[in-house]
Formats: C-alpha cells, sequence, structure tokens
C-alpha cells in the first residue's frame, strides 16, 4: 500500500511540473515587428525580455487571428471594439502582442493583437 502511494504521489508531481511547464510556454510574447512575409505566413518580432533583444519569428496558420481596437463607429457606443486585420495589413515598427503554443521548433499564433502603430 505505502509503494502505491509513494507511486501515485511521484505521478501526481511529474503531472504538475509537466502541466506547468506546458502553460508556461504559452505566453504572450510583445515587441516590434521587424519583419513581414506575407507568403511564408510568418511575423518577426524584436522583442526584449530581462534586459536582452531577440528577434522571434512566429508562424501564422489560417485559423490564427490578428486584430486591433478601435472606437465604435455607432452612435452611442463608448470604449473599443476588435477589428480584424490580415497579415497584408500589419507594418514593420508596430508593436504587438502575440498568444503563442509551440508546435515543434515553431512558435505558432493563436491571436495577434496590435498594440501601437507607428
Amino acid at each position: 500500500m505505502r509503494k502505491l502511494l509513494t507511486l501515485l504521489a511521484a505521478a501526481a508531481t511529474a503531472g504538475a511540473v509537466a502541466w506547468s511547464a506546458g502553460t508556461a510556454d504559452e505566453a504572450p510574447i510583445s515587441g516590434t515587428v521587424k519583419a513581414i512575409d506575407t507568403a511564408g505566413r510568418t511575423l518577426t518580432l524584436q522583442s526584449v525580455a530581462g534586459g536582452k533583444t531577440r528577434d522571434v519569428t512566429i508562424v501564422l496558420k489560417p485559423e490564427s487571428k490578428i486584430v486591433r481596437f478601435v472606437r465604435p463607429t455607432d452612435p452611442g457606443k463608448a470604449g473599443f471594439v476588435e477589428q480584424a486585420l490580415s497579415l497584408s495589413d500589419i507594418k514593420p515598427g508596430w508593436i504587438v502582442s502575440v498568444t503563442t503554443r509551440h508546435e515543434g521548433d515553431k512558435e505558432v499564433a493563436d491571436i495577434v493583437k496590435v498594440v501601437l502603430e507607428r
């Protein structure tokens, strides 16, 4: 019985570690758009984390969303509404935040949010 409990505790700990590692990989990546490849469906960002600058290439799949937030055009509506964009709408120099997931050795975008257009 004691051996079974030890085995179950070890399995639960390993599962928790694997789960936390998996969720940590899906944190948003923010940065300045450096390059756009519409044919290859990639976006290269210059990101700064921990005082270090790195370039991150993000793959966009057909189901990846690209959005920006704009004021509504309807009279009387306040706040912001989500506006869909295409990859060709994105410009170098814009600042974006991208929620990604790992697929093999690639970062794949779930959603790209435009933070600042410049």
